[in-house]
């Protein structure tokens, strides 16, 4: 468990021989780790948002509306995200790098 946990929370490392395929690899370890995690919770909290705009402003119109923009706005960034996972797969696979989408570990015992 220790070392499922450990290699959730473990730096990306440029190992070398530095080839572009290494470094590619370096890239996509940082975006995964920190770029992705972060935009997914932009979106998700941006949903929550217009959800508790939607249904605290239930009495005036204009409240509604700003709290079904937020939630649209946040189901979009959500499936430009899924999108891009998909884009990454299809440039990975023709590179031939490996582990280009973030993979969710069983840390059970």
């Amino acid at each position: 468990m220790k070392n499922n946990i450990k290699n959730l929370f473990a730096a990306c490392v440029l190992t070398p021989p530095n080839t572009f395929k290494s470094f590619v690899e370096y890239i996509i370890c940082n975006i995964n780790k920190s770029v992705i995690p972060l935009i997914i919770s932009l979106a998700v909290t941006m949903f929550v948002w217009g959800i508790i705009q939607y249904l605290v402003g239930a009495n005036e119109e204009a409240k509604r509306q700003k709290g079904k923009d937020f939630m649209l706005w946040g189901i979009i960034g959500l499936a430009v995200m899924i999108s891009v996972w998909g884009l990454v797969r299809v440039f990975g696979g023709t590179f031939g790098v490996q582990n280009v989408i973030p993979q969710v570990q069983n840390t059970s015992i």
